[in-house]
């Protein structure tokens, strides 16, 4: 009981000790400062004298390329946005996966399908990688300890089930590419995988 006392007695001692060397090196600072301004002790003003310090030992003054802020947001008067006046949330999801974005990726997918030979199904459209981020995003958010067991009949998802196929998820998955490989040997499948992970 007495050591535990004794511990806050010295904790209480060493915070003190350091607020006084705190405050004993600000006034020093102020006195050793040679601006004309009253010296306060205050957040704004040790900033000031740390970008003084900085200034001292650089030999350059330091200016901000930021532009100043008037404290209004708006937008740049030139911004066009392709929203809806009522957008939903696949409106603002789309801004950042395009179509042309899905497109893209849905053919590159298809390419490594084709040079990796991996034609056990049919090609990935736009719907079906649209289908396969929307499993990745709820298995994100609510995740299981296999892909799998979405589908497995003791721990079954109806909102994946009956949106789609395991097999098909899968198949997907081992198609998933965003980059064109454009080797004709065998090494474009090496390069392909390194390039995925």
């Amino acid at each position: 009981m007495e050591n535990e006392s004794s511990d806050d007695d010295i904790f209480y001692s060493i915070n003190s000790d350091i607020s006084d060397i705190d405050s004993d090196e600000v006034k020093n600072d102020c006195v050793n400062d040679e601006s004309d301004s009253p010296c306060e002790s205050s957040d704004d003003e040790s900033v000031s004298t740390n970008n003084k310090h900085h200034e001292d030992w650089s030999g350059e003054s330091l200016k901000s390329n930021l532009s100043s802020y008037d404290s209004k947001l708006q937008l740049l008067p030139g911004f066009q946005s392709n929203l809806l006046q009522n957008p939903t949330p696949m409106d603002y999801f789309q801004l950042y996966f395009t179509p042309e974005l899905v497109s893209y990726i849905a053919d590159q997918s298809n390419l490594y399908r084709i040079q990796t030979n991996n034609t056990k199904q049919s090609s990935m459209t736009d719907i079906d990688f649209n289908c396969l981020l929307g499993f990745l995003f709820y298995a994100s958010v609510v995740p299981l300890p296999n892909k799998r067991d979405y589908w497995s009949s003791s721990s079954r998802h109806s909102i994946v089930a009956d949106a789609t196929s395991r097999d098909r998820i899968m198949y997907l998955l081992s198609i998933l590419h965003f980059r064109l490989c454009r080797n004709s040997n065998n090494n474009c499948s090496t390069q392909c995988h390194t390039s995925k992970n």
